[in-house]
């Protein structure tokens, strides 16, 4: 049976090549025949390149700056949907910051209301896009300033490293961006005997439905809302494209850009459902208003255009402040509905009721995405992990955490009796519990494939360390732990000492629960373990204590100090850290 699902998941996927290779053969033969679909073919490829590699020098530039402003700017939704729109317009990519928001909140750092209010932000900031090339794309020979951007980009990238290599990436993204402009306008200049969309003018009620559909379709297709706009606004130039179809085609560019985030949630956890979901809402209800509200935009259009001084027949201009229009009228309309919507998504996405015990909870793919939330989902999972190791601790030294964390350890819960079918074997919860996440959390840091500062590089590296030490923790206590079983009885010789021990070591915890400083959490530990040290000498000398059980102890006690030597390392390294950053 298993071979025969594989010879047909072969046969699926060569079949899926074959298809693939008549496709692109069938184009070629195409772009062969008509020169001008080439040329226009040739620039909307150059465009998309240059996007993507301005999108990955911005990313390597900002150096987690960007991540940093963005996540501040969520703490106001009037906040956010400014700084949305302005880092949208600056790095020109809402799918980025779509992706950033998503990650924010996959890795529990803003909450639902705060990441709808930045996407509403990133949807205007996309409308610069058309403005930039309404007003220079089109009116300018870029060819003449893309080549010495080409030249040195190509020079700087394979010749340079660090910051400089940014720049250069920087500088190629732009000179390809502006030589795909440039190839478009030509191939839209030879192409006027092609397809001409005249006839589609909007007079009748399937028209408009049409071109947002058109839009919609473009959009998917190229990932690229500003390549969607690209083409309507060049085509509109040229008079291939009649003024009222362009206003419907940037509305359906404008639903495009939700497939970008749908596809990103899916490998995501239920918080980036939800964004996805809230971005989908909103860019439906304004499409919706505004493809209702059409005549009447596109004649507010003509009224500001005669305000300000635009020509009659400046229709890309007039492209661009539709475009921003019916954002703004979008935002509007959902600016108040914020903490409704979150509430109504919050409903229909809800979190799971109880997660496995070895699942993490904030590794999500998207935090990958950038540098600072793919540390602030690495801290916030190995706080997890710490908490657990809290516990299986507490349990090898035969205390429920309850009497250990959140208050002082006391001498009568020590003291109390102890059964020893009560108190399970740790290696168990640990391969249960402590493992499986520790897994993930390497896997995810392995999966890390971002430019990276040096102060988050460190970071990553002690939170390695401390998960590292926090379970070698755990394995020193699942020795300690036998030893305590052997002698739980109340009429051992070594109860006594096992006690004084177990107390010290259940303060400890409860001071580096408690996060106080890791010179105090020893203390207890190097106390008992100096005065057991001579009390053995003591009672040996009088034959109170057999040899045997005083070796047993030693050995005890120096697992002990290991144990708490080894969290007191991982203190000390969580603490200077938490330093470093509060100073940078």
């Amino acid at each position: 049976m298993a071979e025969a699902t594989d010879v047909a998941t072969r046969s699926r996927s060569s079949n899926r090549r074959r298809l693939e290779l008549l496709g692109l053969a069938a184009a070629g033969a195409l772009l062969l025949s008509r020169p001008d679909l080439a040329t226009l073919a040739a620039g909307l490829g150059l465009f998309l390149w240059g996007m993507s590699l301005l999108e990955e020098a911005i990313k390597r530039l900002s150096g987690g700056t960007l991540d940093r402003w963005l996540y501040a700017a969520t703490r106001h939704p009037g906040r956010a949907i400014g700084v949305g729109a302005l880092a949208t317009a600056l790095v020109q990519s809402s799918s980025l910051i779509t992706l950033l928001a998503m990650s924010f909140v996959s890795a529990g750092l803003v909450a639902l209301p705060g990441a709808i209010a930045l996407l509403f932000g990133a949807n205007l900031g996309t409308t610069t896009g058309a403005w930039l090339i309404a007003t220079f794309g089109l009116r300018f020979d870029l060819a003449h300033y893309a080549m010495p951007l080409l030249a040195l980009g190509l020079l700087g990238r394979y010749r340079l490293s660090g910051p400089l290599a940014g720049i250069a990436g920087l500088l190629l993204g732009i000179g390809l961006l502006f030589l795909g402009i440039d190839f478009m306008k030509l191939g839209f200049e030879a192409w006027q005997d092609g397809l001409r969309l005249d006839g589609l003018a909007g007079d009748r009620l399937w028209h408009w439905p049409l071109f947002v559909a058109i839009g919609i379709v473009a959009t998917v297709v190229m990932q690229s809302s500003h390549a969607t706009l690209l083409l309507t606004l060049t085509a509109l130039a040229s008079g291939q494209l009649p003024y009222l179809p362009a206003l419907a085609i940037a509305i359906g560019a404008n639903i495009g850009t939700t497939v970008t985030a749908v596809l990103g949630a899916l490998s995501a956890g239920v918080a980036a459902r939800r964004l996805a979901g809230a971005h989908v809402i909103f860019n439906l209800v304004t499409a919706a208003v505004a493809l209702a509200l059409l005549v009447p935009l596109a004649w507010m259009v003509d009224a500001l255009g005669e305000v300000v001084g635009l020509a009659e027949t400046a229709w890309p201009l007039k492209l661009a402040l539709f475009h921003t229009l019916f954002n703004l009228l979008g935002i509007g309309l959902m600016l108040p509905w914020i903490p409704q919507l979150a509430g109504l998504l919050e409903r229909h996405f809800p979190e799971p009721a109880r997660l496995p015990p070895s699942l993490a909870r904030y590794l999500d793919t998207s935090a990958l995405n950038h540098a600072d939330t793919a540390v602030a989902a690495m801290e916030q999972e190995c706080r997890r992990l710490d908490r657990r190791a809290y516990h299986l601790l507490c349990s090898a030294i035969l205390l429920p955490s309850a009497e250990v964390i959140g208050h002082p350890p006391e001498r009568q819960a020590v003291a109390a009796r102890i059964d020893p079918d009560a108190w399970p074997g740790i290696d168990a919860r640990y391969q249960e519990r402590i493992k499986p996440l520790l897994t993930e959390i390497l896997e995810f840091q392995a999966r890390l494939d971002v430019p990276l500062t040096d102060a988050q590089q460190a970071r990553l590296d002690e939170l390695q360390e401390r998960s590292l030490r926090m379970v070698e923790a755990v394995r020193l206590g699942e020795v300690l732990q036998r030893s305590l079983l052997r002698h739980a009885a109340p009429a051992s010789p070594l109860r006594e000492a096992h006690d004084d021990l177990r107390l010290a070591i259940a303060t400890g915890l409860n001071r580096l629960a408690e996060e106080k400083e890791a010179t105090s959490i020893a203390t207890p530990v190097e106390e008992v373990r100096r005065h057991w040290q001579h009390e053995l000498a003591k009672r040996l000398r009088e034959h109170r204590l057999d040899p045997w059980l005083a070796s047993s102890l030693m050995n005890d006690l120096h697992q002990a100090s290991r144990l708490i030597a080894t969290l007191t390392e991982t203190s000390c390294a969580t603490l200077c850290a938490d330093n470093r950053t509060h100073i940078t």
